[in-house]
């Protein structure tokens, strides 16, 4: 035992510290769970939805080698028409920026507003101090992406999570809710989306179910750019 932990101390940190697409996740996943209490709970949430065939299988999951990046490049995808969802009903620099962590690859993306409106940063390093962050599966965001399943839906199947201050959700739940949903299913959709915002503005306890400890900004965890360090910091109280 003494051998073993003495050669995992001396390996290198370029080492073993991959992106998740390259190798298992499962030290940043343990990371990701310390500074968002409770959000692996999506992991069994979507094994739920898997199980009750209302979610398919991630990309992620599935065997066999992941030739030419292709199931990151499904992901990136998925991502990138997920930002195109939120652009459309982006309410403008009120908004503050929103990070998204795909929980299997640990692949981070960051929807923030550039000079032309919402942009879409797919394989960031992490949350920025202030931002909402959100944490959902690879097959949630396909599934949002194709209009098969609402935001709002998938945050009362447990399969995202959302933290950051109980206004930032609130608004945040006011404004997208609805994306994911076909234009026939729009209208039948308004109610959970409001039962959610007033969920998020007026209980204490949705809000410390959804939002990380004061004084805990989240920074660099899991997938980076250059596929080699996991880091964090710690931010100042407000």
């Amino acid at each position: 035992m003494a051998l073993a932990a003495s050669l995992i101390a001396a390996a290198p940190v370029s080492e073993g510290r991959a992106c998740g697409y390259d190798s298992p996740q499962t030290i940043s996943q343990g990371f990701l769970n310390w500074h968002y209490p409770d959000s692996l709970y999506v992991v069994g949430a979507i094994s739920k939805e898997v199980a009750a065939g209302r979610l398919p299988l991630a990309n992620f999951d599935q065997g066999g080698p992941d030739l030419f990046g292709h199931r990151f490049k499904l992901t990136a995808t998925a991502l990138e028409q997920f930002g195109d969802m939120l652009r459309v009903a982006w309410p403008g620099p009120s908004q503050r920026s929103v990070s998204l962590v795909v929980v299997e690859p640990m692949l981070w993306a960051r929807f923030d507003q550039g000079p032309d409106g919402l942009r879409t940063t797919v394989h960031v390093s992490g949350a920025q101090p202030g931002d909402l962050v959100l944490v959902a599966g690879e097959a949630v965001i396909a599934e949002i992406a194709a209009r098969r399943l609402t935001f709002g839906q998938a945050v009362e199947r447990g399969v995202v999570r959302l933290y950051g201050s109980a206004p930032q959700i609130a608004k945040f739940l006011l404004s997208y809710s609805d994306i994911g949903a076909s234009d026939s299913a729009v209208e039948t959709s308004q109610k959970p989306v409001f039962s959610l915002a007033s969920a998020a503005a007026g209980s204490s306890h949705f809000a410390s179910m959804q939002s990380h400890p004061v004084g805990i900004v989240p920074a660099e965890l899991g997938c980076t750019p250059d596929h080699t360090e996991i880091s964090f910091h710690k931010g100042e109280r407000q």
